[in-house]
């Protein structure tokens, strides 16, 4: 039986060692975020995609909802939704679940057209320090990440 030369199993397991080494390097620069990895780059990519669509989104438009024959939440309701996500953005800090909360309630995407001109209506003084047009007030108060939950909570209702 041939005895294999121990500096070839020595080399073997430098260059094990060397490979192991440079994973953890990778991984703990991934998760520091100074490498992008490709499933990051997609949840930038799709943080970037749910901020754009709430900014561009005609949803919180009052027209959206003033077209279209659809199941209405009525004046008192829409008009306590508006004052619940109003409450959930004053102050210090935001209270996002109750922000998700609200739109999950929501029957379809004509109510959040509802919901926002309600809110543009109640909130409408000027010497309020946020605006009084729900879209801008939820890109201010909400990260990326969580617009893009937002924007999956509202993309999930029925058109009508």
């Amino acid at each position: 039986m041939k005895v294999p030369d121990s500096g070839k199993i020595i080399n073997v397991f430098m260059l094990l060692g060397i490979i192991i080494v440079m994973f953890i390097v990778y991984k703990l620069m991934a998760a520091v975020g100074l490498i992008k990895t490709g499933a990051k780059k997609r949840e930038i990519k799709e943080e970037e995609a749910a901020v754009n669509m709430l900014r561009t989104d005609d949803y919180f438009s009052p027209d959206y909802y003033k077209s279209r024959k659809f199941k209405s939440l009525g004046s008192n309701t829409a008009e306590t939704y508006a004052k619940d996500l109003r409450n959930a953005m004053a102050g210090l800090g935001t209270d996002e679940e109750a922000i998700y909360v609200t739109f999950g309630k929501l029957y379809n995407k004509c109510n959040v057209s509802e919901v926002a001109e309600k809110y543009r209506d109640q909130y409408h003084f000027p010497f309020y320090i946020m605006s009084n047009n729900l879209q801008k007030d939820l890109l201010n108060e909400l990260t990326d990440k969580e617009t893009t939950k937002l924007m999956n909570i509202i993309n999930g209702l029925p058109n009508n």
